[in-house]
């Protein structure tokens, strides 16, 4: 199966002999990573939108909450 983008928010689905798809590996271009190294661009998110539809949430970190810590328990 192949994926032809016809538009900034539109695909078609094609079928695709095994050979031209199989073992082929495609780099994630440098601007779709962010700064960091770790996350990813605007312009990825706007990239992946025809796959992903435009309903998916937000990513969130959650967010260290620190307890002390007991050490010694048990003996």
């Amino acid at each position: 199966m192949g994926i032809r983008r016809t538009g900034f928010y539109s695909v078609d689905y094609t079928l695709q002999p095994l050979d031209s798809v199989a073992g082929k590996t495609r780099v994630m271009e440098d601007e779709f990573i962010a700064a960091s190294g770790t996350d990813i661009t605007d312009a990825f998110r706007l990239y992946l939108r025809p796959l992903l539809g435009s309903g998916m949430p937000d990513a969130y970190r959650l967010r260290l909450n620190k307890v002390p810590k007991i050490l010694g328990l048990g003996k």
